[in-house]
């Protein structure tokens, strides 16, 4: 009885291991892809503003929302503002008009770089973010 409990233990413990281990596999998330065509003005609720390049959500050139209960994705590119007000987001599509009353995780941030070294923010401390892609 004594070795089936050990024996059961440690078969627990691994897969433990094993599960923590995946979590880390995303990426550092301070990391910004310096492949990252697009710049942003961000504006934080210190109204203070600062315009930052190889900007990301997250570590991804996408910017994932929810509307209502569906999950939308929408690339860098197609967005030209950001606004946050309330816990809610209404972005302003380039061409398109604004989808608005969207939702984000609570822990979504933007990375990017300054000419002094890397930016990140949270997204609820962001009022607006305009977002251009970089001349080339």
């Amino acid at each position: 009885m004594k070795k089936t409990g050990r024996l059961f233990l440690s078969a627990l413990a691994a897969m433990a291991a094993l599960l923590l281990m995946g979590m880390g596999s995303a990426g550092s998330p301070g990391q910004t892809p310096a492949d990252s065509p697009f710049t942003a003005k961000v504006r934080d609720t210190s109204n203070n503003e600062i315009s930052i390049s190889s900007v990301t959500f997250d570590g991804q050139a996408t910017f994932n929302v929810l509307m209502g209960k569906g999950r939308i994705q929408i690339p860098l590119e197609n967005i030209s503002r950001i606004d946050v007000k309330d816990g809610g987001v209404c972005v302003t599509l380039k061409g398109a008009g604004s989808l608005c009353n969207l939702k984000t995780s609570g822990i979504s941030r933007i990375y990017g770089k300054i000419p002094y070294g890397s930016y990140q923010i949270s997204l609820k401390d962001v009022v607006s973010i305009d977002i251009t892609k970089a001349k080339q």
